[in-house]
C-alpha cells in the first residue's frame, strides 16, 4: 500500500540530507518541523495529480523550505523515480486549526 504522505516526509528528509549549502543548525531546524503534522493536505485533481492544499497558519517562510527540499529531492533522484511522483498543483489554503508548536518552531506559524 502507497502511503504519500510519509513518502513526502522521507522525500523530504533524504533532500534535506544532501542539502550542502545549509548550516548544520539550519537543517536541525528544519527536520525538528518535518512532521506529518506540519503537512498541507492533498486532494486528488481533475487531471488525475494531487493537488496540495497548505493549512493556512503556514508561513511563508515555511512554505518556502518545503519548496526548495522538494526540488531538490527532484534534482538528486533517479529518471524513474521522478516518472513514478504524481504531478502536484498548489491549491487554495486550506483553513486548519493552528497547531501546538514549541516556542523554537513558530517559525512555521504565519503571523
Amino acid at each position: 500500500m502507497y502511503k504519500r504522505p510519509s513518502s513526502k516526509s522521507k522525500r523530504r528528509l533524504t533532500a534535506l540530507d544532501k542539502k550542502e549549502t545549509w548550516s548544520l543548525e539550519k537543517k536541525a531546524k528544519v527536520r525538528k518541523v518535518l512532521d506529518k503534522v506540519y503537512k498541507s493536505s492533498d486532494e486528488e485533481g481533475a487531471d488525475g495529480g494531487l493537488v496540495s492544499q497548505p493549512p493556512s497558519w503556514e508561513s511563508d517562510t515555511f512554505q518556502k523550505v518545503k519548496e526548495i527540499l522538494d526540488s531538490k529531492y527532484l534534482d538528486i533522484c533517479s529518471t524513474r523515480s521522478k516518472r513514478l511522483l504524481l504531478k502536484r498543483t498548489r491549491g487554495v489554503k486550506k483553513n486548519k486549526d493552528t497547531p501546538d508548536v514549541p516556542e523554537d518552531s513558530k517559525w512555521i506559524i504565519q503571523a
